[in-house]
């Protein structure tokens, strides 16, 4: 890689405020449709539509979230549906109670509510690491226990197989122990975002050197103009990304079938769209948003008989979205197979060109 340019000092943007902006759409959500069927509903059933918010909120934002939405759905309970309205004086001191009690079962379902979608979390990571575990070591343990008994009749060509089966697994494992590694430091915070001004080209190049046994025999298409922007990334972080897409497309793709990788610069000249595209399966019909989320397994992908852990695209988003892009996926248009779109913001100013 080119000599670093001295690292940015640009902030990382804060996904965890979009989960707090949702969690007071859900509460604003709420309040509209309380305020447009009040005439049908009692104050039992609203306390009910703003429980519900709540459990909404700790199942898919979290814990700080969710506590947000139960605090502001008992103000807006009272501001809105408890007489004299649009103020938070209370007439009746039995309201208080309500409002005291409203927010113990918010507090309480939301913390139910948490423990509920952490033990699904702690099930699926388990059966996934059960599987992918127990795999690799069981080729390790055969190749070998078989290589150390003296009386095994193998020859010289067996002997090479497997010790590349040895290879072979051991890679496997580093790479799932590398994934969980990676999604516990970025939901930890402790990946920083170490920026320098680099060429995709380089970038990408690293990514298809790392992953090149796993795309062995597949025909692979680069389309990377040489009038690109440099880009302001994390080298390490971003090549990671490619490597787990890359990846995926070896896994969950039929042997032999392209991969492609295209990269243009957007109009306005402030960013650059890249797209790393398939010829397999393509995407079941909603997993398209789902396939980020964390130990989440696309319905297309048994028939390639590939298994994971479903780490990779997670954190994908996570690298991304801490270089203040975004990832999506969709199905091709032409002829089948998966596309993912990445957007990389151009941050700062380039450094100028070296003289020739």
């Amino acid at each position: 890689m080119p000599s670093p340019a001295p690292d940015l000092d640009v902030p990382s943007p804060a996904p965890r405020l979009r989960a707090y902006a949702a969690a007071l759409g859900l509460v604003a959500l709420a309040t509209t449709v309380g305020s447009l069927a009040r005439h049908h509903l009692g104050e039992p059933d609203l306390v009910l539509l703003y429980l519900l918010v709540v459990v909404i909120a700790a199942a898919r934002l979290g814990r700080g979230p969710s506590l947000l939405a139960a605090t502001v759905s008992v103000l807006a309970f009272d501001f809105f549906f408890i007489p004299p309205y649009l103020t938070f004086m209370v007439h009746e001191k039995r309201y208080v109670l309500t409002f005291a009690i409203m927010l113990a079962v918010s507090l309480v379902t939301s913390g139910l509510s948490l423990r509920a979608t952490t033990e699904e979390r702690r099930s699926s990571l388990l059966s996934a690491l059960s599987h992918d575990l127990r795999t690799p070591l069981a080729a390790i343990t055969g190749a070998a226990t078989t290589l150390r008994d003296e009386s095994a009749a193998i020859d010289r060509d067996q002997q090479r197989e497997m010790l590349d089966t040895i290879c072979e697994e051991a890679d496997r494992l580093e790479r799932l122990v590398r994934n969980l590694l990676d999604m516990t430091r970025l939901e930890s915070g402790a990946i920083a975002v170490k920026r320098q001004w680099l060429p995709l080209e380089e970038i990408v190049g690293s990514a298809l050197t790392r992953v090149e046994s796993q795309l062995e025999g597949r025909p692979v298409r680069t389309d990377l103009p040489a009038d690109l922007p440099l880009v302001a990334v994390d080298a390490v972080l971003m090549e990671q990304v490619f490597v787990n897409l890359l990846e995926n497309a070896a896994k969950y793709t039929p042997a032999g079938s392209p991969v492609e990788i295209v990269a243009r610069a957007s109009a306005e000249g402030r960013g650059v769209a890249i797209e790393v595209a398939d010829r397999g399966p393509g995407i079941a019909s909603g997993d398209e948003s789902r396939l980020f989320d964390k130990f989440f397994r696309g319905r297309n992908t048994g028939s390639t008989g590939s298994t994971g852990a479903g780490l990779g695209l997670a954190i994908c988003r996570g690298v991304i979205s801490a270089h203040g892009g975004t990832i999506a996926a969709a199905n091709r248009p032409d002829g089948g197979g998966a596309v993912f779109r990445l957007t990389l913001p151009i941050v700062g100013t380039p450094p100028p060109a070296p003289p020739i």
